[in-house]
């Protein structure tokens, strides 16, 4: 199967169209609806900016709070705009236009106020530009807003199609025949930095396969450390700056570290905070002994401007499984050695485009990179067997979605054994509501008896589709308020994070089609140290549409 560029290019303008026409709805909405109707924009006033680089928001306890780990685009507005009411017929564009300064953000967390009419809100990756202009307004009025879709990364990655480059050529033009694989298996007893740079020697591709807790960033960490001591220049890209941070943080106490060695593009200013030392790059650049971090967005930018060298030694990509195939071809445009680190049985990126419009276009190889690649047996791929979040149980039943490979190398077996894992917690539901009041009730009830138990431990309750997260947020503040050890997202949105404990609701909707889907599946239930908690319907196992390794997971649970 050889993917046409035709193909490829066509894939990535639907995709930039159909992202282009959803923000366009939005930037013509009334901004006056999304703010006291839709819940799609906010105002908040500015307090501080903590010691830990976090910037602290006030937002009034009348409305709907901005939903944690959800990106947004934080702007301030001129003196006559300020207030909402001097909004009148004001779209969300006219706001943006008028817009004094900007930044994107994250809320990572809620908390309550001192104030009763008031809830704290807290924001990471505020840039140092941001932080500068609204510290000279203590008590100013910010604004937040949809944010702005990935548009540039799309173009960029069209230019890399339309390349001739020759290692792009070896990426894109490749004849990828799903022959199947059989990945070679390495234990924590293996030297991965070791393996890597002498399979490099005759090979410019390698694959590393990561399931859930086997230390995949540890792992690129090592081989970073290694390779700069003998001079070599690496990048490592991520599609998040999560991910990129992750290898920074296990890097921070390191001599490379302290000497200035690690440079990130776009650094914040909580990332300023929580790693010293961490450079800030203006620029992506190999530099001899050097580590660069930087995401998906600015290097497929490099690789689409003609780039043509000095090659980085090393491009490592993590996340992986997050990478489009015109981004594996920018990764290896820029290296001479490719490591690509993911895996392909957790969620490949997400996409605007009709699952239906993917299906009858034969989009999916362009979509999952990682996967096309690693099917097609063209490139040396290994597979990590030790997980050390996931105990013996929890690592039995995971372990069905990699032909039972996994061991576990968990510090708690022992303590937890044979209770650890997943627990299926079937109920009536009724049929076609995605917002199930007895279900719902139930995760935040499971949720409250952990936190009353133990004073540290961290929950994630987690669902397919927004609205009945959102529906399980708002009774989290009710039953249980502002707690920071409670994480309530959509599954999509928490790929790499680890909890102690897990809640998945699956409603009995025909969502249970994405719900119990392999990969997402896959990831709602490897996220806890300890327990998930798998809410579903009575009857689960007659619902047809699932996979094999699915079925033989709820099985041996019920």
């Amino acid at each position: 199967m050889i993917l046409s560029r035709e193909k490829q290019i066509q894939f990535l303008q639907e995709e930039l169209k159909k992202q282009t026409d959803d923000f366009k709805m939005k930037l013509d909405s009334s901004a006056v609806d999304l703010l006291l109707n839709k819940n799609k924009l906010f105002v908040a006033i500015f307090v501080k900016f903590m010691s830990n680089g976090e910037m602290l928001l006030k937002l009034p306890a009348s409305r709907p709070l901005p939903r944690k780990n959800e990106f947004f685009y934080c702007f301030t507005l001129p003196e006559s705009l300020k207030r909402y009411k001097d909004w009148g017929n004001l779209t969300y564009r006219d706001l943006i236009k008028r817009e004094t300064k900007a930044t994107e953000v994250k809320c990572i967390w809620h908390g309550a106020s001192d104030d009763s009419r008031f809830f704290l809100a807290g924001f990471k990756g505020v840039s140092e530009a941001f932080r500068r202009y609204i510290e000279q307004a203590p008590g100013g009025i910010v604004n937040l807003g949809p944010e702005v879709p990935p548009f540039e990364y799309l173009a960029n990655l069209e230019r890399v199609v339309r390349s001739r480059h020759p290692k792009c050529d070896d990426i894109l033009d490749k004849d990828y025949d799903a022959v199947g694989f059989t990945p070679i298996l390495l234990d924590s007893n293996k030297d991965i930095s070791q393996i890597v740079q002498e399979d490099h020697i005759s090979s410019d591709i390698i694959i590393l396969q990561g399931p859930p807790g086997t230390g995949k960033t540890t792992k690129i960490s090592d081989l970073c450390m290694s390779l700069c001591s003998m001079g070599k220049s690496v990048l490592v890209t991520a599609l998040t700056n999560r991910a990129l941070m992750e290898v920074a943080i296990k890097l921070q106490k390191t001599k490379m570290m302290k000497n200035g060695d690690i440079f990130k593009t776009n650094l914040t200013t909580d990332e300023e905070k929580s790693v010293h030392n961490l450079m800030n790059a203006e620029t992506v650049q190999p530099l001899p002994g050097k580590l660069m971090l930087s995401t998906f967005y600015l290097t497929s930018g490099m690789a689409a401007s003609s780039f043509d060298g000095p090659l980085f030694d090393y491009v490592i990509v993590d996340e992986a499984s997050q990478a489009f195939l015109p981004m594996l071809a920018a990764a290896n445009m820029l290296g001479k050695k490719n490591l690509w680190v993911g895996d392909v049985r957790q969620m490949p990126p997400v996409v605007q485009l009709p699952t239906l419009r993917i299906s009858r276009m034969g989009f999916s190889p362009i979509i999952e990179g990682l996967n096309t690649v690693t099917s097609s047996g063209l490139f040396k791929t290994y597979q990590l067997t030790d997980t050390y979040r996931l105990g013996n149980r929890a690592a039995a039943f995971t372990g069905i979605f990699y032909n039972n490979t996994l061991k576990s190398k968990s510090e708690l077996n022992g303590l937890f054994e044979n209770i650890d894992g997943p627990i299926i917690v079937p109920m009536k539901m009724s049929k076609g509501d995605h917002t199930p009041k007895n279900a719902i009730e139930k995760a935040v009830s499971l949720a409250k008896g952990i936190l009353s138990k133990s004073n540290d431990a961290e929950v994630a309750i987690l669902s397919h589709r927004t609205n009945t997260t959102t529906a399980l947020q708002t009774e989290v503040v009710r039953q249980i308020g502002m707690s920071k050890r409670v994480l309530v997202d959509t599954v999509a949105r928490v790929q790499g994070i680890t909890k102690d404990y897990t809640i998945y609701v699956i409603p009995d909707t025909d969502s249970k089609l994405y719900s119990l889907e392999l990969r997402l599946f896959n990831v709602a239930t490897s996220r806890a140290i300890i327990n998930t908690y798998i809410i579903c319907p009575n009857d689960v196992l007659e619902f047809s549409y699932m996979s094999t390794e699915v079925r033989q997971f709820l099985t041996q649970l019920k």
